[in-house]
């Protein structure tokens, strides 16, 4: 597949900010029980993460035009992702390892890719700076809520948030990506990693009823690893920041994505003119 002119890289952030981990306890209900304490382990164990070598700020998902020489005369499928670090690819080693580039080969389309992911984005950031820069699409792609997990925002606030981006992007078929395992994340030290974790599935179960509300949406479970690779297995494929998945998870999230993506595409027949 040939991979013509993308624009420039944007400049984003890696990771969560030092005080937002904190955020956690308060959020899964402990706060008032642990109090000071939680709240210093958690200040403690950013500070630790913060130690660890990031990724390149560069290697994200960029606009391009992808197509196979004899596809190049097909109507191409116009693709946007939204959301967050995972949609824009962060811990990938080049940009032709980021999820977005790697669903655009494996949809065997040409396909017109727009990125308008940033990393550390929250609900409330796609709602109020990439909705308006969305525009009309054969297929969405959106990873959003690790940052709201890992802030004060509550889940009501983001279930409605996701609710008007799902209401954005209709009818084009739209894949919401799920929660991740945050408690793979070994950046994250114990208990707050559990802390983390448990919020996420507490985030993700609004996220599914949400989704399941919208019939142009479906989601793709990239919590879960495949049946064959351990915990310590799969922590071995995190990327250098010790948080963020690295290129071979993104393949497997990759697979379901575009799994999901064909089933929509299906259905509502979006097919080359």
């Amino acid at each position: 597949m040939q991979y013509i002119a993308p624009t420039p890289a944007p400049v984003v952030r890696s990771g969560i900010g030092p005080w937002a981990l904190a955020s956690i306890v308060v959020g899964v209900g402990v706060g008032p029980v642990m109090g000071g304490a939680a709240f210093a382990l958690c200040a403690v164990q950013v500070r630790r993460a913060r130690r660890h070598p990031g990724v390149a700020p560069d290697v994200v998902a960029t606009d391009a035009f992808l197509a196979d020489q004899d596809l190049e005369d097909t109507t191409p499928l116009r693709v946007t992702w939204l959301g967050d670090s995972l949609a824009a690819g962060i811990g990938a080693d080049s940009v032709e390892e980021t999820p977005a580039m790697v669903v655009a080969r494996m949809l065997d389309r040409p396909v017109d890719l727009r990125i308008l992911a940033v990393s550390g984005a929250k609900a409330k950031d796609v709602v109020e700076a990439q909705l308006p820069r969305l525009e009309p699409a054969d297929l969405v792609v959106i990873s959003v809520g690790a940052n709201d997990v890992a802030s004060a925002s509550s889940r009501h606030r983001y279930a409605r948030r996701l609710d008007a981006i799902l209401a954005a992007t209709a009818p084009a078929p739209t894949v919401v990506m799920s929660m991740p395992d945050i408690t793979m994340a070994d950046r994250i030290g114990q208990p707050v990693r559990w802390l983390a974790g448990r919020r996420a599935r507490y985030f993700d179960a609004a996220r599914r009823r949400v989704t399941n509300r919208h019939p142009h949406a479906i989601s793709a479970d990239v919590a879960t690893m495949p049946v064959d690779l351990s915990r310590d297995a799969g922590r071995e494929l995190l990327c250098a920041d010790r948080f963020h998945p690295g290129p071979q998870v993104y393949r497997i999230w990759a697979d379901r994505i575009t799994a999901a993506a064909r089933q929509l595409m299906e259905q509502v027949d979006v097919a080359p003119a």
